[in-house]
C-alpha cells in the first residue's frame, strides 16, 4: 500500500480507503459476515482510511466499521458523514427491508423508482442541535470518542454559501470530538460549483466530489486550487457506480437512474473506454489507476462490501500502468 499526506495535517493516509456506503447491505443483499471479514481484509492489506456516513443502512455501516476495527483505533483513520435525516414514513421503509429482502429479487424492476421513493423521504439538516446529535449516535455506533473526519453530507449550495456549520465543527474540535472537517459534495449538477465554494471557507480540511473517467469535470480547475490550498481530496464513485467494471454487476450501478434511457447511455459512455482493458487489468483496475495518477488526489474510495472486490482494487496496485 502506498501512503499520502493529508492535506495540511501530518497525517499519512492509504491512497485507497474503503467507501463503506454498502456494509450492512441494502434491499437485495446483506451479508455482516462478508462485511467484517472484508473491513479486516482492508486492514491486513494496509488500508487506513474508512469512510462512512450516519445514515448509510441507518447506521448499520458506522457499526461494522466500529466492530471491525476495535482495537486497532489508533491505525485507522475514519471519516463519517451527517446532515442527512429521514422522515417518518422513511424510517419505516427502512426498518422494513429485512422482511422484503426474502422476496426482492421479484422486486428488482421497480428498484429506480423504489430508490427515488426513498429519496423524497430524506432532507438535509444542518443545525448545530442536528449535528451534535447525530456525531454523538456516530460516536457510539464506531465505538470511539473522536472522529478523524466528520463532514456535512451533500449539503445546498446555500448552507456552504452561509458557512455557519464551521462554527459548529470547530466547536467539536474544541472539545476533541473530532480532528478534522470537511464537506462531501452532492453529485448533481452544483458539484463543481459547490466544492470551490467549500475552498472559501478557511476551516475545510479536506473534500470530497465524484471524479471518475467519465466525470471529469473537477480535474481542470478544482484538484490544482485544493492542492495549492493543502486541502485534501477524497474521490468516491472510482468506478462510476458501478458502470466502470468488466462485467457491471455492481448492485447499485442502476440503482440512480431516473429512467432506462438513462441507464443505456450511461453503460455507453462506460463502454468506451473498454480500450484499457487487458488480458492483466480490468477495467476498474484501469479506472483506479486513472486516479491515483492526478495530482491532487488524496484518496480514492471504492465503494467495498465483499473481499472480492477488495482484492481486485487491491491488485490495482500491483498492475502496470
Amino acid at each position: 500500500m502506498n501512503y499520502r499526506k493529508f492535506g495540511k495535517s501530518d497525517l499519512s493516509v492509504s491512497e485507497i480507503g474503503v467507501g463503506c456506503q454498502s456494509l450492512g447491505g441494502g434491499l437485495y443483499y446483506r451479508d455482516d459476515k462478508e462485511a467484517l471479514r472484508t473491513l479486516d481484509a482492508a486492514f491486513e492489506a494496509g488500508i487506513t482510511f474508512y469512510d462512512t456516513a450516519d445514515h448509510y443502512n441507518h447506521g448499520v455501516s458506522e457499526e461494522l466499521v466500529g466492530k471491525a476495527l476495535r482495537g486497532k483505533r489508533d491505525r485507522v483513520i475514519l471519516a463519517t458523514k451527517v446532515g442527512t435525516r429521514y422522515s417518518s414514513m422513511g424510517r419505516l421503509a427502512q426498518s422494513l427491508r429485512p422482511l422484503l429482502r426474502p422476496v426482492s429479487r421479484w422486486l428488482k424492476p421497480s428498484k429506480i423508482h423504489l430508490h427515488r421513493m426513498r429519496g423524497a423521504q430524506k432532507h438535509g439538516d444542518f443545525s448545530a442541535s442536528y449535528l451534535r446529535r447525530a456525531l454523538e449516535q456516530s460516536l457510539k455506533r464506531l465505538r470511539t470518542d473522536y472522529v478523524d473526519l466528520l463532514q456535512l453530507h451533500k449539503p445546498a449550495s446555500s448552507v456552504l454559501e452561509e458557512g455557519a456549520f464551521c462554527e459548529t465543527m470547530e466547536r467539536f474540535k474544541t472539545e476533541g470530538k473530532i480532528r478534522f472537517y470537511g464537506v462531501a459534495c452532492d453529485h448533481g449538477p452544483t458539484m463543481i460549483a459547490d466544492a470551490m465554494r467549500c475552498l472559501k471557507l478557511p476551516g475545510i480540511d479536506a473534500v470530497q466530489v465524484t471524479i471518475n473517467l467519465v466525470q471529469r469535470e473537477a480535474i481542470p480547475e478544482f484538484l490544482p486550487r485544493a492542492q495549492a490550498q493543502g486541502v485534501a481530496v477524497l474521490v468516491r464513485n472510482p468506478r462510476d457506480q458501478g458502470y466502470l467494471t468488466s462485467d457491471g454487476s455492481d448492485i447499485m450501478a442502476e440503482t440512480y437512474e431516473k429512467s432506462s434511457e438513462e441507464v443505456r447511455l450511461r453503460k455507453e459512455n462506460a463502454q468506451r473506454y473498454r480500450y484499457l482493458v487487458r488480458s492483466d487489468r480490468t477495467l476498474a483496475q484501469a479506472a483506479i489507476q486513472f486516479l491515483l495518477q492526478l495530482s491532487g488526489v488524496t484518496v480514492v474510495l471504492p465503494r467495498l462490501y465483499r473481499r472480492k472486490e477488495l482484492a481486485e482494487c487491491l491488485d490495482t496496485l500491483r498492475v502496470p500502468v
